[in-house]
């Protein structure tokens, strides 16, 4: 088993007046979505790692894992962490009766995970949409958010959890053989980071991003995805339920949906979907 999570090394690091400031590592667990949503419905606990209280009722503990055994990932697919050597933290929000920036949530959590990572010496992070974060193609972090309405009587709502999966310390070799071409770490980037400061620095760069979204300033996150984004003007393809849609990326619509311009000039705007390179040779249609 790896060793423990150092507590004083996140506190240390964390930026935050509320995220993260009530924390639960566990040793091994399924799911930290799981968690975060149990989290959530229980009892808040009455202080963090270093006596910090969590300032915000509506906000659920952020939940650490050093071993994820059935991580979830967009699409229905899994997760697959190396024991001890990648994040997967889950932290759970309330969205109380206002549901309208729950679209552009996936993203400003992408976006936080991007800047972290430039923030840990990761300097050629990037987003693709809507919120993996690769290094020069390779894969190095993903980001599923699950929206539920919550039971009746709480007066919340509805709340999202925000998981995070990154790769931090692992080898070329610690990846699974069929994932190996297409995956990265922080150390294979250069970067000494551990888990506890990427975590850190993930709740540290979430946390404005949320009260943006809280204030209504939802354009001020989805122009700053934007720029981190590495695939404008770029043929694409998304491939969504109702079919692969193809086209040159062209920006974010208002909702953070993806609008791609076909080579007859129109435009087509994707609110879901996996972006993968267009088949070469193929019309933007």
């Amino acid at each position: 088993m790896a060793e423990p999570f150092d507590r004083a090394r996140f506190s240390a690091r964390l930026g935050t007046r509320r995220l993260g400031r009530v924390l639960r590592v566990l040793e091994s667990t399924a799911s930290t979505n799981d968690d975060a949503w149990a989290a959530l419905a229980g009892p808040a606990p009455a202080a963090g790692p270093a006596g910090e209280r969590s300032a915000l009722p509506g906000m659920g503990p952020a939940v650490v894992a050093l071993e994820q055994r059935q991580g979830r990932g967009r699409a229905g697919r899994g997760w697959t962490q190396v024991p001890g050597r990648g994040l997967a933290l889950s932290v759970a929000l309330r969205l109380g009766g206002d549901t309208r920036r729950a679209g552009a949530i996936p993203l400003a959590a992408g976006l936080a995970v991007a800047q972290a990572c430039h923030a840990l010496g990761v300097g050629a992070a990037r987003l693709k949409w809507p919120n993996d974060v690769l290094v020069a193609g390779r894969k190095l972090a993903g980001v599923l958010c699950e929206v539920r309405r919550t039971p009746p009587g709480d007066g919340s709502g509805v709340a999202v959890v925000i998981g995070v999966g990154l790769n931090v310390a692992h080898a070329r070799g610690e990846f699974p053989e069929e994932l190996r071409a297409g995956a990265t770490s922080l150390a294979l980037e250069g970067s000494t980071a551990g888990i506890e400061d990427a975590a850190a620095e993930f709740l540290t760069r979430l946390e404005p991003l949320w009260d943006e979204l809280e204030s209504g300033h939802r354009a001020a996150v989805l122009a700053e995805w934007s720029r981190w984004c590495g695939h404008w003007g770029e043929r694409v393809c998304v491939r969504t339920p109702a079919g692969p849609v193809q086209g040159i990326a062209q920006r974010l619509d208002a909702d953070g949906a993806l609008v791609l311009r076909a080579d007859s000039g129109v435009e087509t705007s994707v609110l879901a979907g996996d972006l993968v390179p267009a088949p070469e040779g193929r019309p933007a249609a």
